[in-house]
């Protein structure tokens, strides 16, 4: 029998941040009947070509995630897969998101906001965690836009990198193509956190509001989200 297998997909500029990522990944506890392999794109002009990349991999599951995101907890394959193959409907998986999009584009200023992450900025270590208690009796929260740190899938749709053709909002955009493909999109409830994230200080204001803006023009016209669900 042909052995299940997990793809870790990473863009790479940073040699010592991918490293640190792979022995985390080598450290991952595998389930009976899988494997896991890891693909790294270094000349990747954008996320969502790059991506496009791993389309071609014939993996179940693709774990889309930054060099600069450790997971630390060693059984999460077990419950990722486990969640995936209880739920058919759920096609991608994030750990930090939000429940009701805002008209802005922005997740974070969103509304249901839902996850947890352990952020690394400057030199401190910071639980950003946002689910509330009543949600525990759940296993995952039903969002429309996760942040693209982590974003595992057990289907394959293709990313728009012929709009989003840099590094900004290709995570949110793939959250909206999920959902137009019939899947769900979701944030699991955890009882502790799977990844450190290591946030740069860098932030390209102008860049990121080309971006955002041309994420309202291409989903929030309702004429484009009608052309693309006929």
């Amino acid at each position: 029998m042909q052995l299940q297998t997990f793809l870790f997909v990473l863009c790479v500029n940073n040699d010592a941040l991918y490293q640190n990522a792979c022995r985390q990944i080598d450290n991952l506890f595998l389930p009976p009947g899988y494997k896991k392999e890891i693909m790294a794109i270094r000349d990747a002009c954008s996320m969502a070509s790059a991506y496009n990349r791993a389309l071609e991999h014939q993996a179940k599951f693709k774990i889309y995630i930054h060099q600069d995101t450790f997971i630390v907890h060693q059984g999460m394959l077990f419950e990722l897969v486990d969640m995936f193959l209880r739920h058919p409907e759920l096609g991608l998986i994030g750990l930090v998101g939000c429940e009701t999009l805002p008209d802005n584009g922005i997740w974070w200023e969103g509304e249901g906001r839902a996850g947890q992450v352990i952020e690394h900025r400057g030199e401190m270590y910071q639980l950003l965690r946002f689910e509330q208690g009543f949600k525990e009796s759940e296993d995952y929260i039903q969002v429309q836009a996760i942040d693209g740190f982590f974003m595992a899938t057990q289907y394959d749709v293709p990313w728009i990198e012929e709009v989003f053709d840099g590094f900004h909002f290709y995570d949110t955009s793939q959250s909206m193509e999920f959902q137009l493909a019939g899947y769900t999109v979701g944030v699991p409830v955890l009882q502790s956190p799977w990844c450190i994230h290591y946030c740069g200080d860098d932030f390209d204001a102008f860049t990121y509001e080309k971006y955002r803006t041309s994420f309202v023009n291409h989903y929030f016209s309702d004429r484009n989200l009608i052309d693309r669900k006929q």
